[in-house]
């Protein structure tokens, strides 16, 4: 992977110790639910424990079933006590996306959304690109992560949902990412 990549990765995990209790927070869709798997990943063994928990209501079918089948644990943030965490990312969103993001300091935001109000202690925000779940793939990929069968559908199916089957904004990374996942991901599924 290219430098870029691997100085993101490095900058990434410096912003964590294996103390820290991680909430990854998303306003869930295929691509910040995908998104939220691999930080999840990318954080094993580097933190004391990491949860995705999600500010809306699912009720959308595909969201869902993506979430059975990908086997996701996700928690709504009604349902648990954010403050017993030391640190918080969003993913796939931004501070003022959303009224819940707003009542946390994020130490990490990755979004692809044109950049509104952002802050943190890391921040990747590429809105040239069709998914959150590209620049994710791109994190695995210079930490040398293999993603599961279930991560790797999940990523594919957020780079195809969002870009529109590449009919929308989407760039030569995303295609290379979607290349990438295409071999690990179980096309029964997505």
């Amino acid at each position: 992977m290219n430098n870029s990549a691997s100085e993101k990765l490095r900058r990434f995990y410096s912003t964590f110790t294996s103390d820290d209790r991680v909430l990854i927070l998303i306003n869930a869709d295929p691509d910040a639910i995908a998104s939220a798997m691999a930080v999840k990943r990318l954080l094993w063994r580097k933190v004391a424990s990491a949860c995705i928990a999600c500010v809306n209501i699912i009720k959308r079918s595909d969201n869902l079933a993506m979430i059975k089948l990908l086997g996701i644990k996700i928690n709504y943030i009604s349902e648990i006590d954010p403050f017993r965490f030391t640190k918080y990312i969003i993913v796939d969103s931004q501070p003022d996306h959303h009224d819940c993001f707003g009542l946390f300091r994020p130490s990490v935001v990755i979004d692809h959304h044109p950049e509104t109000c952002i802050f943190g202690d890391f921040i990747d925000v590429r809105p040239t690109y069709g998914a959150t779940a590209t620049i994710l793939t791109e994190y695995l990929r210079a930490a040398g992560i293999k993603p599961s069968e279930k991560l790797a559908t999940g990523l594919f199916y957020a780079i195809k949902t969002d870009t529109g089957n590449f009919g929308r904004k989407t760039l030569m990374k995303d295609i290379e990412a979607f290349q990438y996942l295409f071999r690990f991901a179980n096309h029964q599924l997505e």
